[in-house]
């Protein structure tokens, strides 16, 4: 006979005694089994006890409790859990036990059968029955799937690739044929807008961390930003938005504000359905998704076609001026700049008389990093006639030019960025990609500006037809998977001419 572990510390139950503890599903009483267990078990196959030589327990009221039963999670006050194994339930009838008289009893009863057939025999016979009629309706389901499957994969002749400049949006002409063949699935409003633009960001937070930011467009319209943090590694999105009306197919623009070493902004520029500039920005990007509407939104109208820039401050050594840059329906370039309140913007014009840009043309604005007094940046764009031209900015509009030894598309996608400081080891790289090639390559490096010609390792499969970048020289690049379904790719400049491809970035997560 069990007895009391003495030595067993305070609160401990061993599997031969009975948990009433608060909470842990003790002390049962008979009636309450039926509200437990579900199985008639005096419907189950039994094994004859032939000539009465094996002793039995009775089935009290019908059912057998002497063995041990799971205990279901209980669930506390605080939301926490316990699973407290096994135990016996504690009945308030003690167990019969047969006797040799009761044993020749259940002998002399007739064995029990169901249709004449013995019960084991009828139970092994309807099983095996069962798993025939079941395995015959799996197999004809998985044969219709199949059968539907290869239906819907058949190429069809009214399904084109998608268009490259994609509702409106001239930016990125490079990936109008399809790499995976036609592969026509279902769409979802979360899976990336095979039009969307893309727009990137990087800076390091105030515990040291890297982080990469990119921004795209949901099939929903939603714009997302995908982030990862050298800390964990990994990739992590969200909405990046509170305005329920932008365009399809809207280009996007990032820029940061710096405030100091441990804070920052970040801002969103977009188009809304009637074409008008709008932003938002966010004031905490490491901890928290919430945005709030900027002041130049809902005022300024747009080309169609147009791209969009902006700028706020990088650094202590970068260009400061909260700016964003469009383009209208004559094709001029237009600044705007915040004169006083939050609404308080006014639009100027950039001269055309360095070339006029090619409408819906590229563009890509960058800070060239200085410790003189005057601060500078880069812009970049696309003539009419196919030159890439380079602007600098310095004070509030004036505007010197260089053309580079660069024709491309003249809706070409455009990134750049910028590594080391004016006037020492100043570093410019220039992207734009090709219609059925990678993107093209032009450098400044020792004080000259050089046509390296295509990236490799953006070739073949992984050719973007859209591209962005951020200033640690990373490249984020459109790739079509099929009619339907696009990825973004990611690579890293490595120094010199040369781009590491990292990998496809994860946009669900």
């Amino acid at each position: 006979m069990a007895s009391l572990n003495t030595n067993a510390a305070s609160g401990y139950y061993s599997g031969l005694e009975v948990d009433d503890r608060p909470g842990h599903g003790g002390r049962w009483g008979a009636g309450d089994v039926a509200n437990a267990r579900v199985a008639d078990q005096n419907n189950l196959p039994e094994v004859r006890n032939h000539d009465g030589q094996f002793p039995e327990v009775a089935h009290q009221y019908g059912h057998d409790y002497s063995m041990m039963e799971p205990v279901h999670s209980t669930t506390y006050q605080n939301g926490c859990t316990s699973d407290a194994g096994y135990y016996a339930p504690k009945d308030q009838t003690s167990l019969e036990v047969v006797t040799e008289q009761t044993d020749e009893k259940i002998r002399k009863q007739p064995s029990g059968t169901i249709c004449g057939v013995r019960k084991k025999i009828f139970w092994i016979v309807l099983a095996v029955t069962l798993i025939v009629i079941i395995g015959a309706a799996v197999g004809g389901g998985v044969g219709a799937a199949m059968s539907a499957q290869n239906s819907s994969q058949q190429p069809s002749s009214s399904s084109g690739g998608p268009s490259d400049s994609g509702s409106g949006s001239g930016n990125g002409s490079g990936g109008g044929d399809s790499n995976g063949g036609s592969n026509n699935t279902t769409a979802s409003d979360m899976d990336i807008l095979p039009s969307t633009n893309l727009g990137a960001l990087n800076f390091t937070d105030a515990y040291g961390h890297v982080n990469h930011l990119v921004f795209y467009q949901l099939r929903s319209n939603n714009l997302m930003m995908s982030s990862w943090n050298s800390s964990t590694k990994v990739w992590s999105s969200g909405v990046a938005n509170k305005d329920s009306h932008i365009k399809p197919g809207t280009p996007i623009s990032n820029s940061l504000f710096w405030h100091s070493n441990t804070t920052r902004d970040i801002r969103i520029y977009y188009l809304n359905d009637d074409n008008q500039v709008a932003g938002q920005i966010n004031g905490n990007p490491v901890y928290t998704m919430a945005w709030d509407k900027s002041g130049v939104s809902d005022t300024f109208t747009a080309s169609p076609k147009s791209q969009l820039l902006s700028n706020g401050i990088y650094t202590a050594d970068s260009y400061l001026s909260n700016l964003v840059i469009y383009q209208d329906s004559g094709s001029t370039l237009r600044v705007l700049r915040r004169t006083g309140g939050k609404s308080d913007w006014v639009a100027v014009g950039i001269p055309t008389d360095f070339g006029k840009p090619a409408e819906g043309t590229g563009l890509s604005l960058i800070p060239v990093y200085t410790t003189e007094p005057t601060k500078r940046m880069s812009l970049f764009y696309t003539t009419e006639s196919g030159s890439l031209t380079h602007l600098t900015l310095t004070n509030d509009n004036d505007w010197s030019n260089n053309t580079l030894p660069t024709t491309i598309e003249t809706d070409a996608t455009i990134a750049a960025f910028s590594s080391g400081y004016n006037n020492t080891n100043l570093v410019m790289h220039v992207l734009a990609t090709q219609t059925n090639k990678a993107p093209e390559l032009t450098t400044f490096t020792e004080g000259e500006w050089s046509n390296v010609g295509e990236i490799s390792t953006m070739s073949g499969d992984d050719r973007p037809f859209k591209i962005a970048a951020n200033l640690a020289g990373r490249v984020y690049g459109l790739v079509q998977r099929s009619n339907d379904k696009v990825e973004i790719v990611e690579w890293e400049w490595i120094g010199g001419t040369t781009y590491n491809k990292i990998g496809v970035i994860d946009t669900v997560s």
